[in-house]
């Protein structure tokens, strides 16, 4: 009996050892988990056959669009939506102008580091007959996604009190340039350049456009990125970002443009100042953050063929 006891202590204490050592293992993988990674926000797809290749005009038409948000922040927001268009609605009736709204899509983070929310948007309509004179009609069906996002970076930069200092006290660091790549969204912050003085520190941080779509410059002009809107983005509504804050050293540098940033071919530049106000002259390492906000537009494309059906009647 006092074996069979000490046998059950022995399964229970090395049960206990796998399961903390199982947690234990899962915590240090998602610590060391990087997930702000990538250059995509939301993704989509046209599900396999939907819509076919083909169809006659006296049948339903569906389509299905996976969504998948591969970036690092949540869409879904109010005015989050899908569209549908590139056909004629007199011969493809019963699709909703205004859209279809995102459900609410998490993105990728450190719990999650590999994927972000899935999900499938659905639009049926009905083809028309086709007219005596048209055998066939070739539209190309597009999907438009228009959401709202937010680029997260941080860069650890050296700030340098005293860059010009004649001592040879040894430094922790050396102010220089820090390569950034990708956030996990379509706008990425690539690069920032540190230039010291002993009054200033100058960050030169540069952006680009990596997704392949087209930035909005604020989330209140995403209804009008329907392709059904009457007004359409004007020139002065694309193009842009929004620099929702940047902080380093516990404080908030002085920054141009200090709002709404414009990307030209894709690229934009925001020069920030940051007085040398900290007491002392040693050279130390501080987390630069810096935040963005912006709404994208996003497409992609289906042929189809539509055939007459009065000959096969």
């Amino acid at each position: 009996m006092k074996k069979v006891f000490a046998l059950m202590l022995i399964i229970v204490f090395l049960t206990s050892c796998q399961f903390f050592g199982a947690k234990e293992t899962t915590r240090e993988g998602a610590l060391n988990a990087e997930f702000r990674t990538g250059t995509q926000g939301l993704t989509m797809r046209f599900m396999p056959n939907l819509p076919p290749s083909r169809l006659f005009d006296n049948e339903r038409f569906v389509t299905i669009i996976e969504v998948e948000n591969k970036g690092a922040f949540p869409v879904g927001g109010s005015l989050d939506r899908i569209y549908l268009s590139g056909f004629d609605p007199s011969i493809i009736t019963g699709i909703p102008l205004q859209g279809e709204p995102l459900l609410e899509l998490e993105g990728r983070s450190v719990f999650n580091p590999t994927q972000g929310g899935i999900d499938a948007v659905s639009f049926e309509g009905q083809i028309q007959p086709l007219g005596p004179a048209t055998d066939k009609y070739n539209p190309t069906v597009m999907a438009t996604a228009c959401y709202g996002y937010k680029t997260i970076a941080t860069a650890n930069v050296c700030i340098d009190p005293d860059p010009f200092s004649r001592t040879s006290e040894r430094k922790v660091c050396i102010p220089q340039g820090v390569s950034l790549g990708s956030q996990g969204a379509p706008i990425a912050i690539t690069d920032v350049q540190v230039e010291p003085s002993p009054s200033r520190t100058v960050f030169r941080i540069f952006i680009q456009n990596v997704g392949g779509g087209t930035p909005i410059k604020d989330l209140t002009l995403l209804n009008k990125c329907s392709p059904y809107d009457s007004r359409g983005l004007e020139f002065d509504e694309v193009d842009y970002i929004t620099l929702e804050g940047v902080e380093v050293a516990g404080m908030h540098p002085v920054c141009k443009p200090a709002q709404e940033i414009r990307l030209t071919n894709g690229r934009g530049t925001i020069v920030c100042s940051l007085g040398n106000t900290f007491g002392r002259s040693a050279a130390f390492i501080s987390p630069l953050n810096i935040v963005l906000r912006y709404g994208y537009r996003q497409t992609i494309q289906q042929p189809v063929e539509i055939v007459a059906s009065r000959g096969f009647n």
